[in-house]
């Protein structure tokens, strides 16, 4: 039972008046503040909620366009960036520079991911290459999810060799496509937009490292592996 100050103690000065006063007004402040904070928690979480089944809902459809199409607009970034490599080469006159090469399924060229050998584009130079492939994953009564693949193969037969396997998986995040990028199965914190050239860049220096290692500030010293 709460207490009452009795008529014989003393009055509380001024000064305490004013702070009882101030406390008296800021207490159902704080308290309506509280009611509206868990009211706004609850709200945004009963609506993550609602976006993650309406996600849930849509991935199949999202996943099943937005994968081949990110894998043939990674195709063309790859290729822009031989390009760039290939055409950036400087060949003293008698010492041709080994150059990246090309090659890709017949579905690549007619953008057939359904038939045929399916679609699989391989660079290789001086020993290292590197496969993209566009999987599909076979679901018991559900339809086939796509995903991309990357099967590099780096080093030379003095210093042995490295295998990584890539893989780019398709989700849907508040109704959007999104994209993760893993390297043997670990997840990379590498920007999608970045994967291409990081590939072109691993075959030129024939050096694995290059699909994951974080590159700012860093200054191309050391020689290919493969160059002694």
């Amino acid at each position: 039972m709460a207490e009452h100050p009795s008529a014989s103690e003393p009055a509380p000065s001024v000064s305490d008046s004013a702070v009882l006063a101030a406390v008296d007004e800021q207490t159902p402040d704080k308290a309506r503040a509280r009611i509206l904070d868990i009211a706004r928690i609850d709200s945004e979480n009963a609506a993550d909620a609602a976006q993650r089944e309406r996600d849930n809902a849509m991935r199949a459809e999202i996943v099943s366009k937005s994968v081949p199409e990110r894998y043939l607009q990674l195709v063309q970034e790859l290729r822009e960036a031989v390009r760039l490599f290939n055409q950036s080469l400087r060949h003293p006159d008698g010492h041709p520079i080994p150059t990246i090469s090309w090659g890709e399924t017949p579905n690549v060229a007619l953008g057939d991911a359904n038939s045929g050998d399916g679609m699989r584009v391989r660079i290789a130079r001086r020993g290292a290459t590197f496969d993209l492939i566009l999987r599909f994953a076979t679901r018991a009564a559900r339809a086939d999810v796509p995903l991309i693949e990357g099967h590099g193969d780096y080093g030379n037969p003095q210093q042995g060799r490295t295998k990584t396997m890539l893989r780019i998986e398709g989700w849907v995040e508040k109704g959007k496509p999104i994209f993760w990028y893993s390297l043997d199965f670990k997840r990379q914190s590498v920007a999608i937009d970045e994967v291409a050239e990081r590939i072109v860049a691993s075959v030129a220096a024939n050096d694995y490292s290059l699909l994951s290692r974080d590159l700012d500030g860093e200054m191309l010293t050391d020689e290919p592996a493969d160059s002694k």
